[in-house]
């Protein structure tokens, strides 16, 4: 049995692990991500023989200062005790989606459905990080996504905004240029959420997650905005924060009315982010 370890500048220390003091010890600086695939090809390299790695339970895990930040952001973790049953009166949430992702599941090869889904989720996640900085909270929904800033400020309606304008950007302009008819899409909201945390009942994972009005307008609303449009409600646009236009038809109206669980002040116009 080996163990195997990391040091700092990327090295990494392979000994045996079957006595006290171990008889072997290597150390070799790794060129490539240290992926289970490359951990296993350096190991069989310093042993001159193929191997497989297993995870010995029990251990406990170190975690640098961003990693444990991001982990705060997530529905599960390993930590107790992050979300106390708190509410947030003025949180801001970003619900985005992928128009036209139904028919693009129909007419397109499971290969071609995988490679899409993948890109889409994994660059929106890079996007979430490198904008969303101040946001609480994220999830992925499928095709689309929910991100939680627990308050509504300027700083935090910027981040709002840069992540969907910028993600806007990237998918037009490659992602989905060779799909005609996939578009991007969403709605961003302030309004009451509750935040709170349940163990799960065989592992020690703790999940988390959030309810309220706030989430269930956001929701809904966005599937009010058809591809590259924002809807805001009434409360984020009184802000003054948001630059948006109103509609107000008749067409307007129905669509509005055909949604359930909407306050009478939700459903007087449709609020269009205006870039």
């Amino acid at each position: 049995m080996l163990q195997i370890s990391f040091e700092p500048e990327n090295i990494l220390v392979v000994a045996d692990a079957k006595e006290a003091v171990p008889r072997f010890v290597h150390r070799k600086s790794l060129e490539c991500f240290p992926t289970d695939a490359c951990i296993a090809a350096v190991v069989g390299s310093i042993l001159d023989t193929p191997v497989r790695l297993e995870v010995i339970e029990g251990k406990e895990l170190e975690l640098d200062t961003s990693v444990y930040q991001g982990l705060r952001k997530m529905p599960v973790d390993i930590f107790d005790n992050v979300y106390l049953d708190q509410v947030e009166p003025d949180a801001l949430i970003l619900v985005v989606d992928v128009r036209n992702f139904s028919n693009f599941l129909c007419n397109n090869r499971e290969e071609d459905v995988f490679a899409l889904i993948k890109d889409f989720t994994s660059n929106f996640l890079s996007c979430v990080n490198q904008f969303a900085f101040g946001c609480s909270y994220y999830k992925l929904m499928g095709d689309g996504a929910i991100i939680i800033w627990d308050d509504t400020n300027e700083k935090n309606v910027q981040e709002a905004l840069q992540v969907f304008d910028t993600y806007c950007d990237f998918v037009n302009e490659e992602l989905f240029t060779p799909y005609e008819g996939l578009g991007f899409a969403g709605a961003l909201v302030s309004d009451k959420v509750f935040k709170y945390e349940i163990s799960a009942e065989i592992s020690q994972l703790k999940y988390r997650d959030y309810i309220g009005y706030g989430i269930n307008l956001a929701c809904r609303m966005q599937a009010l905005a058809k591809k590259d449009e924002l809807v805001i409600n009434h409360k984020l646009a009184s802000t003054g924060l948001v630059p948006y236009r109103s509609v107000k038809t008749k067409k307007a109206s129905h669509e509005l009315h055909l949604l359930k669980g909407l306050k009478e002040e939700d459903r007087q116009d449709i609020l269009y982010y205006k870039t």
